[in-house]
């Protein structure tokens, strides 16, 4: 018995599959962590939590640092 012809009794997919998608090819290895290690971005960001000190640029595009504030 075939009650495919019938609506409702089939699932459809929620959200249509774009294009791009349809045709990437996904190899996952699970033991792959390149991810994580390759070092293609390097932050030149640096923090301290007890004394924080931001980079910010004023109203004439100077870059000035903001950190102590008096009083604190």
């Amino acid at each position: 018995m075939n009650i495919r012809d019938i609506d409702g009794t089939t699932a459809h997919p929620r959200h249509p599959v774009r294009q791009e998608q349809a045709t990437k090819v996904f190899n996952y290895n699970p033991m792959d962590y390149r991810d994580v290690t390759n070092v293609d971005f390097k932050t030149t960001r640096t923090t301290n939590p007890l004394v924080p000190t931001y980079l910010v640029r004023d109203e004439d595009k100077n870059k000035v640092e903001i950190g102590k504030i008096d009083g604190n």
